[in-house]
Parts: C-alpha cells; sequence; structure tokens
C-alpha cells in the first residue's frame, strides 16, 4: 500500500473517531457492559492501522524475495498491433456468425474489412463549455463544465449496444447479439433461420407453378 492509501486510511479512522466524540454521539461503553467487555482502553481504529501495516510488511519482504522483472518484449502489445494491423485492412474478410442466446446461428454474413462497433465516433463525446454568467475573475476550472457533444449528424445520445459491418456486397448490417467473427468459415451445425430474399428463385418458383397449373388444366 502506498504512502497516499496510508494517508487516506489514517484520515478515514480520524473522521470515526471525531464522530464517536463529539456530539454525544454513542461510544460502545454500553454494549461493552452489557456484554461484558471492558472497551475502555480501546483506542478506535487501532486493529484497522494494524492490518495496514502488516499487510504492508508482508508485502515488503515478498517483494524483497520475488521483487518484478524488467520485460525485455511484450506478447500483449505485439498482439494489438498485429490486431490493429490486420483490422485496418481493408482487404481482409471476415465470417460473421450472428447467434441467439442458446447458440444456434440465425444469421450469415460476410463481411469486407472491419466489423465495428455503432458506439464508435469520429470525434469526441465531450466538450468544455462556459458557464453562463460565471464570474470572470475566477481562475482555473471554475467557469467551465463539461457536456455531452453533438454526433456528426447533429443527434445527441447512444446508438444502443450492436455491430454493424459492410457484406462484400455492400450491404450494410447491424446486430444488436451473441456473434462469433473469423477470419475462416466454420462448419454450421444448426440450420440458419434468418436468410435473404432471392428474388430470383422466387421468380423462377413463380414460372414453375404457372406451368405446373396450365398442365393441370391441359390434363383436365
Amino acid at each position: 500500500m502506498n504512502r497516499k492509501k496510508i494517508l487516506l486510511a489514517v484520515s478515514a479512522v480520524a473522521l470515526i473517531a471525531l464522530a464517536g466524540c463529539g456530539g454525544g454521539g454513542p461510544s460502545g461503553e454500553k454494549l461493552g457492559q452489557d456484554t461484558g467487555q471492558d472497551i475502555s482502553n480501546v483506542s478506535l481504529g487501532e486493529s484497522y492501522m494494524y492490518e495496514v501495516k502488516i499487510t504492508e510488511k508482508n508485502q515488503y519482504g515478498l517483494v524483497q524475495k520475488r521483487p518484478p522483472f524488467i520485460m525485455e518484449d511484450s506478447l500483449e502489445r505485439q498482439n494489438l498491433i498485429k490486431r490493429y494491423e490486420y483490422l485496418n485492412d481493408k482487404n481482409n474478410v471476415h465470417h460473421v456468425y450472428m447467434m441467439s442466446n442458446d447458440g444456434k446461428v440465425i444469421n450469415y454474413e460476410v463481411a469486407q474489412g472491419k466489423v465495428s462497433s455503432v458506439n464508435s465516433k469520429l470525434t469526441n463525446d465531450l466538450q468544455p463549455v462556459r458557464i453562463p454568467g460565471c464570474d470572470a475573475h475566477k481562475s482555473g476550472n471554475d467557469c467551465w463544465k463539461v457536456v455531452e457533444s453533438p454526433q456528426m449528424d447533429g443527434s445527441y445520445g447512444k446508438n444502443g449496444d450492436a455491430i454493424f459491418f459492410f457484406t462484400t456486397d455492400g450491404h450494410y448490417v447491424e446486430w444488436n447479439g451473441l456473434y462469433v467473427v473469423s477470419e475462416e468459415p466454420k462448419n454450421i451445425q444448426t440450420q440458419v433461420s434468418l436468410v435473404d430474399i432471392d428474388d430470383s428463385s422466387n421468380s423462377d418458383d413463380s414460372s414453375e407453378e404457372t406451368t405446373n397449373e396450365t398442365a393441370n388444366n391441359s390434363t383436365s
């Protein structure tokens, strides 16, 4: 525990002690008498400070025996850099599986480029504004407050919790449920329930139905 945290802890104990001593507040003496415990010589916050110090002593010894080492490289940072480089390549395609809560694939699309969040913004969503009528002689941040900035379309508010992307055909898709994004296609084991309307297929079906109806009428 660092010095700042210890000072905060001491301040908190001091406030508690002052609250117990001033204004005729409860001291715990009566409950001590009722339970047969002598607490007249007990200093408020003593056990707390003991635990703070014993924890610091223990950690101090452990750091001496097992000090943190200096890393020569970071695989975490390497992964982050590689991820950003990969996701920022517009030529990459991603297989997006949109699922129900029980794990069934409802929809499947192939995204061109990155899958994005609807909460991503081109500009900062907060801005400082001067408080009207504020005393001009005030210094620092006294005359300023932070407010929500309008989005690029001039509106305010949240966009919900969803992802969006553009398919390889250039179509826009938005989804606010469970999903899996993969560079490689997966083997779907359940029937996809949400599919695109195929106009050409419907036209063929209509022609086939008309042909069969004509054939039936001719036979009769």
